[in-house]
């Protein structure tokens, strides 16, 4: 059976594409002149990347939390690692984040404004990130005999990770919510790009060469996004998770 779905025509496009959100559901963006009448054909042939898409944009939407609502507990798989939040509403004007013990912190002041706590927990998350994945970035260029010239970690909203030409490997800070497995798929993923800085079939002999499960691990990433949680992944308020392909 076809889900109900919403056709828009962008005059931009040269291919037909899908996207699947939480707010507006299935979505078939087509070219100018597209035959609609096609669609339902197309939703068959995609039948089971549209079920995938559309289970994992359920679970988000399970796990989304509302605006002004905290977690208790942050979980980063990447490091084996949960972290309990204890949270402290007083008249203090800034918010501040201490550790009260191992793997568990304290945010004070005011916590009912959900992109200040937003804000206070990403430099956080970045910290750990760079604490923990620019060491391992390094040891692994070196384990590899593939040099870089430095780590940085950002906490982008759509790269898991990039590599410069001027030999800068630079790593989302949100790799630690998803499988550590995975996340070292990402770090070879990079380091190799310092040998072919493209995507040849050179290129995935060298990733294969030091990760053979890479072709399965590619596509577990693929489906990460959905271990991220929505505070963290959209500054200030909650947007739609989307899972897009296109034919």
């Amino acid at each position: 059976m076809i889900p109900a779905y919403t056709v828009v025509v962008n005059a931009r496009s040269k291919h037909v594409r899908f996207r699947v959100t939480i707010d507006d559901g299935l979505v078939v963006v087509v070219p100018k002149g597209f035959d609609v009448d096609r669609v339902p054909q197309l939703l068959k042939e995609k039948r089971s990347w549209l079920e995938r898409a559309l289970r994992h944009v359920e679970q988000q939407r399970r796990l989304q939390l509302a605006p002004d609502q905290r977690p208790t507990t942050i979980s980063l798989p990447t490091l084996d690692q949960t972290w309990r939040l204890d949270w402290r509403l007083t008249d203090e004007a800034e918010l501040s984040l201490s550790e009260i013990s191992p793997f568990a912190l304290q945010i004070s002041g005011p916590i009912t404004d959900a992109g200040r706590w937003q804000s206070v927990l990403r430099q956080w998350l970045v910290g750990q990130a760079k604490k923990s994945l620019v060491p391992w970035a390094i040891d692994l260029s070196e384990e590899m005999r593939i040099p870089i010239q430095r780590v940085v970690i950002r906490c982008q909203k759509t790269r898991w990770g990039s590599y410069s030409s001027k030999g800068t490997v630079s790593l989302n800070a949100q790799l630690l919510f998803i499988p550590r497995r995975v996340t070292q798929y990402v770090l070879i993923h990079e380091i190799c790009h310092a040998v072919h800085l493209n995507h040849s079939a050179a290129y995935w002999r060298l990733v294969r060469q030091w990760e053979p499960s890479a072709d399965q691990l590619r596509s577990e990433l693929r489906e990460a996004g959905v271990h991220v949680p929505a505070w963290i992944r959209f500054p200030g308020r909650l947007r739609d998770v989307e899972h897009g392909d296109a034919v």
